[in-house]
């Protein structure tokens, strides 16, 4: 009996955290896009910012779901969505692909017409606002986290869970 109160108490700290590291995703990715917004009068950047407070809210309420009645589809739904939308969407292709690579290989000296064809205007700036490509690039960083604790939450034990 005490080995499953652990577990579960242990397990409840790992999808909390997982929250946590969605909630860190989010919030750097609302400030990367609003400031983006700003500073480069692309309002449609705020888009971003509002519908990742969408999908978290979503999220949570998957999680009070599961926490409500223990089922597993619940679980299962949030950490489809959290992934699919915080992970790959912001954290491989905005983070890694719209930041990462797209100042390694600009500040690498790829021919500029080369890059442009990767990186056409006007979705993608050339990385001139320290602000806007450390936030870009620190979506990459966060959002691997939060896929290695979603991970970590996708491979508890279902009968742990309910």
């Amino acid at each position: 009996m005490d080995y499953q109160l652990a577990t579960a108490n242990s397990q409840s700290s790992l999808i909390r955290t997982s929250f946590f590291a969605t909630s860190a995703v989010f919030i750097v990715t609302a400030f990367h896009h609003f400031y983006g917004a700003e500073v480069y009068n692309t309002p449609w950047r705020k888009d971003v910012g509002v519908n990742g407070g969408i999908t978290l809210l979503i999220c949570l309420i998957f999680l009070y779901l599961y926490n409500r009645y223990k089922k597993r589809i619940f679980l299962i739904l949030y950490t489809l969505i959290d992934f699919i939308f915080f992970g790959l969407v912001i954290g491989i292709f905005e983070g890694l692909y719209n930041h990462v690579l797209k100042d390694i290989l600009y500040f690498s000296g790829m021919p500029f017409d080369t890059w442009r064809h990767f990186f056409p205007a006007p979705t993608y700036e050339t990385p001139n606002d320290f602000i806007f490509e450390s936030t870009g690039v620190l979506q990459f960083f966060v959002a691997a986290a939060l896929i290695y604790y979603l991970i970590r939450v996708y491979k508890m034990p279902a009968k742990a869970t309910v």
